[in-house]
């Protein structure tokens, strides 16, 4: 068994085995056999960096505030429907004895892609659903622990409403109320039953 420090000398070694090809091209390189062959105990997954998260809500706010002030003047009598049947699939799963946490997220980000598609944004919706996994996982933290899904169904059904109305005022503090819903949710737990999820604090 070779010893190495970091996963740093781990890396450099198998890229060097790459390019001299040591390790051919077409080769299998599977996890096992590389532990074993490293005395590699394997990856711990990242704690949360709640810095990232707050930006990452700061910024999304910022965004979907002004693709909603953009699309509501122009929200076809067809679009209003697709939001309103996105809405309410989101809801009909939120209210199952036992929800499907996943299909849920996956409800929910279907119901806010439609105003990013209807406005030709779908490069700022794909960049913010997928600019970094600590966001993705607190959302997921929420949905599953905070009991907030009421409040979710809440908030989407008065943006819908502000759609409707076209009130453009309303769309910053309505979005920014339910992109930090998950962050008020949780409160004092953050810090307490899950500061271990998150990086210490600098």
């Amino acid at each position: 068994m070779e010893q190495y420090k970091t996963d740093a000398e781990i890396y450099e070694v198998l890229e060097r085995e790459i390019i001299d090809l040591t390790i051919r091209p077409g080769s299998s390189l599977s996890e096992n056999p590389l532990c074993a062959r490293f005395g590699y105990k394997g990856t711990t997954v990242t704690r949360l960096n709640r810095e990232i998260v707050d930006e990452l809500i700061y910024e999304r706010t910022a965004v979907e505030a002004r693709v909603l002030r953009d699309f509501a003047p122009h929200c076809t009598p067809e679009q209003r429907a697709l939001i309103r049947r996105r809405a309410d699939a989101y809801a009909a799963l939120a209210q199952a004895e036992t929800p499907d946490y996943n299909r849920l997220y996956e409800a929910d980000r279907l119901l806010h892609e439609t105003w990013f598609a209807a406005m030709g944004k779908m490069y700022l919706f794909r960049t913010l659903q997928n600019a970094h996994a600590d966001y993705s996982r607190f959302r997921m933290l929420d949905t599953i622990t905070s009991g907030g899904l009421a409040e979710v169904i809440a908030d989407h059904q008065n943006l819908i409403d502000a759609i409707e109305r076209c009130d453009l005022a309303a769309f910053e503090p309505l979005v920014e109320r339910h992109l930090y819903g998950g962050i008020r949710r949780l409160g004092s737990r953050l810090t307490e039953e899950y500061a271990d999820y998150f990086e210490p604090e600098k």
